[in-house]
């Protein structure tokens, strides 16, 4: 089994009760290729995981299990104050056992022994150290520039 740091960011559009927030996340997570296929673990934030039979497969499904986890919040809170207080818990809970894994894998990219083509050409590679965070903006305008291409996603090295 290979393991991949993985630093991704995810920007939604949230519509909760009474509010139109934009979440932005730049949090962390643990690609695994297992003999059943592919596997994605976060690590900041820690409660979700989701797989497919192969990498893309496994990233797209934890997109979603990530957008599905944002809406559960919206639909569990009453206002933006409370809203942005969730995602703030939600982004903390990190996963600690996974998170020792994603470190030894850093390690693993930085001495050469795998590396972002191995899963994916042309993935880009980010300093693992990179500030990792959760946002929740009010949004108050609307314009084309706002829109974002999904998903951005790099290895940490």
């Amino acid at each position: 089994m290979k393991h991949y740091p993985i630093l991704f960011t995810f920007i939604d559009k949230i519509s909760g009760n009474g509010f139109l927030a934009k979440v932005t996340v730049h949090g962390r997570a643990l690609a695994v290729e297992e003999e059943d296929g592919w596997w994605m673990y976060g690590v900041e934030p820690g409660d979700l995981a989701a797989g497919g039979t192969t990498f893309m497969e496994a990233q797209t499904e934890f997109r979603k299990t990530f957008r599905a986890i944002l809406f559960d919040i919206a639909e569990e809170t009453n206002d933006l104050k409370s809203f942005r207080a969730e995602i703030g818990r939600f982004f903390r809970g990190m996963n600690r056992p996974v998170e020792e894994e994603w470190q030894a894998a850093v390690l693993e990219v930085r001495a050469g022994r795998i590396t972002a083509d191995d899963i994916s050409a042309g993935l880009p590679t980010k300093p693992a150290d990179s500030p990792r965070s959760a946002e929740v903006k009010l949004l108050r305008s609307f314009k084309p520039k706002d829109n974002v291409l999904d998903p951005q996603v790099a290895m940490a090295a």
